[in-house]
C-alpha cells in the first residue's frame, strides 16, 4: 500500500480550498440549502406580489398566485424538489442532473424561476468540471435549447396575460412581459447564450485543471508503485544472490570438512600424525568459512562501522582453490590457458563454476577420485570445463550426503546472468567414465575495451560480503 508520504505530493494552497475538498457533501449540502432558502423567498414574493393592496379590503391583502394555488402548487414543490435532488448528485450524474433542471423549468414559476436559473448555471458548470469536455458542450447545447425555447412560451404567454413571468433565463434576459420584437427575443436570447457560454469556459478550465491535477497524482501513484516493485525485485534478486554465494561457501567448506574428517578418522589409529594435520586443515577451513560468512551477513545489517573489503576470487585465485580441495584427498589437475578478461564480475562466476564443480566431484567421487579443470580465456568469452573420472579403485561410497541441487541451479542463473549457458552430464564408460560440467560465460562488450561495466561496479560493493 502507497502512502500520501511515500508518494511526496505537496501540500494544496489555502485552507478554505483544502476543508472544501475534504468534505465534498457538506459543500453540496450548503448549496442545496440555499437554493431552498431561494425558492422560498421567490413563493413568498409572489403570494405578496398577489395581493392588491390598493383597494383597502383586508380580505384582498392576500393573494394567491395561479401557479401556488391547487392543483398546480404540488408541480412546484416537486420542481424545487427535483431540482435540488439534481444539484445534490451533480457530481455523480452531472449531465443527467442538467436535463432533469431544464425538462423542470418548463412551466409557470414566477419568481422562483430566479433560483432556478441559478441552479441551472450551477449545472452547466458542473458538467465540464465532473466528466468531459465533450459532456460540457453537449449540456451546453442542451441548456440554450431549453432555455431558449422556455423563454419563447413565456413570451407568448405574457402577450396573453397582463404579468409576465420569468423563465430559466430570467437572471439574464430579466421579464419577457418587456420583449415587444423579434429583435428583442433574438437579442435577450444571444446575451442569454453568452452568459451561459461563460460559465461554460469557467467550468471547462477548472474541469481540465482538475483531470490534469488527477493525472499528475496518478502517475506520482504509479511511479511509486514502480519503485516500490523494483525494490522489492532488488531486495529479491540480493536475497538469491546472497543465497547463491552462502551456498557456494558452505557447500564447498564442508564438503572439505567432511573429506579431512573422514580422512583423519580412518588415520587415527595407523597414522596419529596425518589424522592431526587433517583435522588442523578441516578447522582452518571452518574458519575460513566462517569469516567468509560473516563478512557475507555484516553487509546486512546497519551499523556505522564499515565492512571489511576483501577482494572478489577471480581466475587468479584457481591455484588457491584447487589446492584446498588437494588437501582434501583429491588429485585435481589445473590448466589455464589466455588472459583474463578484466571482468570481474564474469571472473567470479569462473571461480564459482569451478568451486561447485569440484565440490560435487568430492560429494559424489570421494576421496582419491581425480579431476581435470581446464579454463580457457578468449577476448569475447571464458569457457570452463571441469571433468572427473569416478571414484577411485578400491575406494568406499563417500559418507557425505547427497546435496539438494541447488548447486547448479545457481551456476545456471549465474550464467544466465553473463548471458553464457552450462551443461552437464556423465561421461560414457569408452570416454573413461565420471561426470563432465562444461561452462561458456561470455564476456561484456565494456570490459572488451577496458571501460568500467555496470557488474564490475556492483562487485565493487559485493567485495565486503567476502
Amino acid at each position: 500500500m502507497i502512502t500520501e508520504a511515500e508518494v511526496r505530493l505537496p501540500r494544496p494552497p489555502g485552507v478554505i480550498r483544502r476543508a472544501l475538498a475534504a468534505h465534498p457533501i457538506v459543500v453540496d449540502v450548503f448549496i442545496v440549502v440555499w437554493f431552498g432558502i431561494g425558492s422560498i423567498f421567490g413563493v413568498l414574493l409572489d403570494l405578496l406580489g398577489a395581493a392588491h393592496w390598493e383597494s383597502g379590503q383586508p380580505e384582498t391583502w392576500f393573494g394567491i398566485p395561479p401557479h401556488l394555488a391547487w392543483p398546480l402548487w404540488p408541480l412546484t414543490v416537486l420542481r424545487v424538489g427535483a431540482i435540488g435532488l439534481a444539484l445534490f448528485f451533480r457530481r455523480r450524474y452531472p449531465l443527467g442532473g442538467l436535463i432533469v433542471v431544464v425538462l423542470a423549468m418548463f412551466g409557470e414559476q414566477g419568481t422562483q424561476g430566479f433560483a432556478n436559473g441559478v441552479a441551472l448555471l450551477f449545472m452547466i458548470y458542473a458538467v465540464p468540471v465532473y466528466r468531459s469536455v465533450p459532456a460540457g458542450w453537449i449540456g451546453y447545447g442542451i441548456a440554450l435549447v431549453g432555455t431558449v425555447l422556455q423563454f419563447g412560451i413565456d413570451v407568448q404567454r405574457a402577450r396573453d396575460s397582463s404579468p409576465g413571468q420569468a423563465g430559466p433565463g430570467g437572471v439574464v434576459m430579466g421579464d419577457s412581459g418587456m420583449v415587444s420584437s423579434p429583435t428583442e427575443f433574438i437579442g435577450l436570447s444571444l446575451l442569454s447564450a453568452l452568459w451561459m457560454l461563460a460559465i461554460l469556459m469557467l467550468g471547462i478550465n477548472l474541469g481540465n485543471r482538475r483531470r490534469y491535477l488527477e493525472a499528475i497524482i496518478d502517475r506520482a501513484h504509479q511511479l511509486a508503485r514502480e519503485r516500490h516493485q523494483l525494490a522489492q525485485l532488488a531486495v529479491a534478486e540480493e536475497r538469491s544472490r546472497i543465497a547463491r554465494e552462502m551456498h557456494d561457501i558452505v557447500a564447498h567448506s564442508v564438503s572439505v570438512m567432511i573429506a579431512l574428517s573422514e580422512g583423519a578418522a580412518r588415520a587415527a589409529e595407523t597414522a596419529p600424525a596425518a589424522a592431526a594435520d587433517a583435522m588442523q586443515r578441516s578447522a582452518e577451513t571452518g574458519r575460513t568459512a566462517l569469516g567468509e560468512m560473516r563478512r557475507m551477513l555484516g553487509v546486512l545489517h546497519t551499523t556505522e562501522e564499515e565492512p571489511d573489503l576483501v577482494p572478489q576470487p577471480g581466475v587468479q585465485e584457481l591455484p588457491e582453490l584447487v589446492q584446498t580441495f588437494t588437501n582434501a584427498g583429491l588429485r585435481v589437475g589445473l590448466q589455464i590457458t589466455g588472459e583474463a578478461s578484466g571482468d570481474r564480475g564474469q571472473e567470479l562466476a569462473v571461480y564459482r563454476v569451478v568451486q561447485e564443480a569440484l565440490t560435487n566431484v568430492l560429494r559424489y567421487a570421494g576421496t582419491g577420485a581425480r579431476a581435470e579443470v581446464l579454463v580457457n580465456s578468449l577476448p569475447d568469452r571464458t569457457s570452463v570445463e571441469v571433468r572427473d573420472f569416478g571414484r577411485a579403485p578400491g575406494t568406499t561410497r563417500p559418507l557425505a550426503g547427497m546435496g539438494s541441487g541447488r548447486g547448479l541451479a545457481g551456476l545456471s542463473e549465474r550464467a544466465r546472468v553473463f548471458g553464457g549457458h552450462i551443461e552437464s552430464g556423465p561421461v560414457p564408460d569408452h570416454s573413461g567414465g565420471g561426470w563432465r560440467l562444461w561452462a561458456v560465460l561470455p564476456v561484456s562488450a565494456a570490459a572488451r575495451t577496458g571501460a568500467p561495466t555496470a557488474r564490475d561496479t556492483s562487485d565493487t560493493a559485493e567485495e565486503g560480503m567476502k
